[in-house]
């Protein structure tokens, strides 16, 4: 997780084992139509555009290290292969995992009044098994569609400043032909197209 402070990532066995449910974890945020109620702090809910069908969602442990909580909405083409979709996670760290969520790198854009991180890279091989993206890629298959390889996404978050081990993460893809890092011009429109594509509610 690279997301992360990373002192966060090195835990002990028992901390690790300690924090795997016994039963899987119910999502706290709700789904109506192609609008997603949210519980965090300025924000009520996030409105998708109608192109796109909820795939689902579901929430688990991640790597060990913090309870993270996926939503995701697709397009898909006549073959059921995605051809854009918006993924939305809510993560925040365990009590025994240390560090932060720091994201100062990565360019700030304003939306909806709010300050996110953004950033932009293209999807070529398929994801790293216990990842996010792999957990992601699991709500497709159970929908029967096909993950799009490669794609573009752009990747925007959202930490409270009061507290820094919670995070809201937006990830917007397209399927695409093209393997070759992404221009500072296709990122710029990519980020524009994510925000168009959304409705975020006060």
């Amino acid at each position: 997780m690279t997301r992360l402070a990373l002192a966060a990532a090195v835990l002990g066995v028992s901390t690790t084992l300690a924090a795997q449910p016994s039963a899987p974890l119910k999502p706290q945020h709700v789904v109506r139509g192609n609008t997603l109620r949210v519980e965090w702090p300025q924000l009520t809910a996030i409105a998708v555009q109608r192109d796109f069908r909820y795939a689902g969602s579901h929430r688990f442990i991640l790597r060990g290290v913090a309870d993270a909580e996926q939503h995701a909405f697709g397009e898909t083409d006549r073959r059921n292969s995605v051809t854009r979709f918006y993924w939305f996670q809510f993560e925040s760290l365990l009590p025994g995992a240390r560090g932060s969520y720091d994201y100062s790198k990565d360019t700030l854009v304003t939306h909806a009044g709010l300050e996110w991180r953004a950033s932009v890279r293209r999807y070529t091989s398929p994801p790293e098994p216990g990842g996010d993206q792999a957990a992601l890629y699991r709500l497709f298959t159970a929908r029967g569609w096909r993950q799009p390889l490669p794609a573009l996404r752009a990747r925007l978050v959202l930490v409270p400043p009061d507290d820094p081990r919670r995070e809201l993460m937006i990830i917007y893809a397209e399927a695409t032909d093209a393997a070759s890092p992404p221009t500072p011009q296709e990122s710029a429109q990519l980020i524009a197209r994510a925000q168009r594509g959304l409705r975020l509610i006060r």
